[in-house]
């Protein structure tokens, strides 16, 4: 969510560091290596993070948009994150339906195993959905775990660059190689309806 559908404002540098982990190495696996009690206090501090973050969490300019957009050609959405349930609920309750946007179903959270950039939670999602992989656009900001998990279950991709980091002034491609490259590479959500109409049969 954060970075796709919310604006950055979690201190993902701060919770590494309070949980003890590199920001080389992956949290959740990390966390769940970890001895019980460690463990326990370490999701203690993700969960109290999370929760501080979603409670102030506002939507990235030109989520909205889409999501009216993609809603009126009913066109589903769903949500996948390595964040907690309780961050998809309140999510949800205070910047989804305040705008009256259809759920986002399924919303599978980190206890959905395993986690992005496995494929699995994005081919649950076909699954349920009825559609086969490559009738699915994967949207995030994470080349190496959205974009990855989307190649890897087979999906479109979109990379969201709100910060330009990934972007080349010449030729507007990305200087991603290899699984993290995406199909399409936008910097902020809306820019995906024209995408859509032109790549897309909608």
């Amino acid at each position: 969510m954060d970075g796709t559908l919310t604006r950055p404002n979690l201190d993902f540098k701060a919770m590494y560091q309070r949980c003890g982990v590199c920001t080389s190495k992956d949290l959740i696996l990390e966390i769940e290596a970890m001895p019980a009690e460690e463990r326990r206090r370490a999701w203690e501090i993700v969960d109290e993070m999370e929760e501080h973050a979603a409670q102030t969490a506002e939507l990235m300019d030109g989520v909205v948009p889409l999501a009216q957009f993609l809603s009126s050609k009913s066109i589903p959405m769903a949500l996948i994150t390595r964040n907690s349930k309780a961050s998809i609920a309140t999510f949800h309750e205070r910047l989804w339906r305040p705008n009256n946007l259809p759920e986002l179903k399924p919303a599978l959270c980190r206890a959905f195993k395993p986690t992005k950039p496995a494929p699995d939670a994005l081919l649950h999602i076909a699954e349920q959905w009825g559609a086969p992989p490559h009738h699915l656009l994967m949207v995030g900001d994470s080349p190496s775990n959205d974009v990855v998990s989307g190649r890897r279950a087979g999906a479109m991709t979109a990379l969201v660059d709100t910060g330009r980091r990934h972007f080349e002034s010449v030729g507007g491609k990305t200087n991603l190689v290899g699984e993290s490259q995406p199909d399409f590479h936008v910097c902020q959500p809306d820019e995906l309806i024209s995408l859509l109409q032109t790549h897309f049969h909608i």
